[in-house]
């Protein structure tokens, strides 16, 4: 049992504020949908959604960024992307979508054929401007300050010992804020994949372009999918086709990962954060599984799976 559960190491004792803004963000995130489902109070229009995603993640981001008072340029790595990313991207990118709708098909039914939102599309066909605007609240500006949040300011404070709490801690937080039971475990994946994009490419800006990408997939290409489905003619063909691009993609996607790995290591860029002692690491996690924020992030994602 002790190679599953090493012994507690010593180290020094942290002070975790990140808890505080990620409880602002799940309170009115809480709020929100509450008032959705049992007032009259309604999100359902393009107007208040454009009011109600910058409220709940931006002002909580930008306070906490205030008064953590550092050199966030660096920290978040705010890093153009290159050309060099792109091969990483597309494997990135088809993996995502691949991944997502298998998971979305475990959890869901072969019915539900990935979780993109079909309901707009006769919106942006009919109104060009509008399936526009519809783009920028649905897809690109929820993928910004999501990013922002759990992939520059999450990652960013929960690495400091060690690239696996970051990547865990981030996906987890992800997955919980969108109080959705029934596609946990496609928030996880997407979530642990964005901050593996996020290591391999050290530039925050890559993820929000996944991110982006990925929304726009799912919000506008159902019937693609669903075309794709029929063509296949067999539930059988259709999920061995799925996975078999899943598998192809990850290996692609590993390997320019790694490859970009080694450009920075010769370098001599490497990331003091992968060297942290697993030991170590498994035990900050607990640390940061424990935080009193974060403890009641979990009990509102509980109680959103309950009685939203």
């Amino acid at each position: 049992m002790h190679k599953f559960i090493p012994e507690r190491p010593k180290y020094r004792k942290e002070r975790l504020w990140v808890g505080f803004p990620l409880l602002t963000v799940f309170s009115l995130l809480f709020l929100f949908r509450i008032l959705d489902r049992y007032t009259g109070f309604s999100l359902d229009s393009i107007w208040a959604k454009l009011i109600a995603i910058p409220v709940v993640f931006l002002i909580p981001t930008i306070v906490f960024l205030l008064l953590r008072g550092q050199g966030y340029s660096r920290v978040l790595r705010l890093r153009a992307p290159h050309a060099i990313h792109i091969p990483l991207l597309l494997s990135a990118f088809v993996s995502l979508l691949s991944g997502c709708i298998l998971l979305s098909i475990l959890c869901g039914g072969i019915e539900t054929l990935g979780n993109s939102s079909v309901q707009y599309e006769a919106v942006r066909i009919s109104d060009p401007m509008q399936g526009v605007l519809l783009t920028f609240i649905l897809a690109i500006c929820p993928a910004i300050l999501e990013e922002l949040l759990f992939r520059g300011i999450v990652t960013a404070e929960y690495e400091r010992r060690g690239a696996m709490r970051g990547v865990l801690m981030s996906a987890l937080l992800f997955a919980l804020c969108h109080f959705d039971l029934r596609n946990l475990l496609v928030y996880l994946f997407s979530g642990v994949l964005f901050a593996l994009v996020l290591f391999a490419t050290d530039s925050l800006f890559c993820t929000m372009l996944l991110h982006i990408f990925y929304n726009i997939a799912s919000l506008f290409g159902q019937r693609y999918l669903n075309a794709f489905y029929h063509f296949t003619g067999s539930v059988e063909l259709f999920l061995f086709l799925l996975i078999l691009l899943l598998l192809l993609s990850l290996i692609l996607f590993l390997r320019f990962a790694a490859m970009l790995y080694r450009r920075r290591e010769r370098n001599g860029q490497s990331n003091p954060q992968r060297d942290v002692p697993r030991n170590v690491q498994f035990y900050t996690i607990l640390d940061a599984l424990k935080d009193p924020p974060v403890v009641l992030c979990i009990l509102l994602s509980i109680l959103g799976f309950i009685f939203l």
